[in-house]
């Protein structure tokens, strides 16, 4: 693996080593954030997933699914779940999509509107996808279409916070990992202040 990728569309080099470094610590913050109830799903999951793989580009477009992947076996120990569940199963099927699409967009020009966008339009997805499954499996949803809009907003009415604070945690918390990317690997402060000189 070279200590840099392609050129991106802004002109800078993509530090393939810096990625990884900002994945790990994601993960590792995803593991942290489980053991308390008020950090519940602010971990950056489609970010890793979709942004991770964007950056690394096509040929190491899995590395962030691995990592998702090795953070939920970790959370099943801690939490003293064993083996991999349905949602499980479901979820890095997932996974593996959005970062097989990222990778793949990641072979032409990065530009960091197409990462925040895809990831926030990946998460959405996920968000959907998710409850869905839950609105099959739960035997607590009524199966029909009130069921099914219960298990998209309100969710599980024995649990609280209700489903949408979910998705609002995980899409602020994709957005923010999105700027962070942006200011590591797409904003270059030479090509800013040589662009100002142009216009001046």
């Amino acid at each position: 693996m070279n200590s840099t990728d392609t050129l991106s569309q802004n002109g800078n080099r993509i530090s393939v080593p810096l990625v990884l470094l900002l994945l790990v610590i994601t993960v590792s913050y995803r593991v942290f954030a489980s053991r308390f109830d008020f950090l519940g799903n602010t971990a950056p999951l489609m970010a890793v997933a979709f942004g991770g793989a964007l950056l690394l580009g096509a040929r190491f477009w899995f590395i962030p699914v691995l990592l998702l992947v090795v953070s939920d076996l970790i959370l099943g120990f801690v939490n003293g779940f064993g083996g991999i569940g349905g949602y499980t199963l479901m979820s890095v099927l997932f996974y593996l999509s959005v970062a097989w699409v990222g990778g793949r967009v990641g072979r032409g020009n990065r530009i960091w509107p197409m990462m925040w966008c895809g990831t926030l339009f990946c998460g959405i997805l996920f968000y959907a996808v998710a409850n869905t499954y839950s609105f099959f499996s739960w035997p607590g949803y009524e199966k029909s279409l009130a069921g099914w809009w219960q298990s998209q907003t309100t969710g599980n009415p024995n649990f609280a916070p209700p489903a949408w604070v979910f998705l609002r945690n995980a899409l602020v918390a994709d957005s923010i990992w999105c700027a962070i990317a942006g200011v590591l690997f797409f904003w270059n402060p030479k090509r800013v202040a040589s662009e100002s000189k142009v216009v001046s």
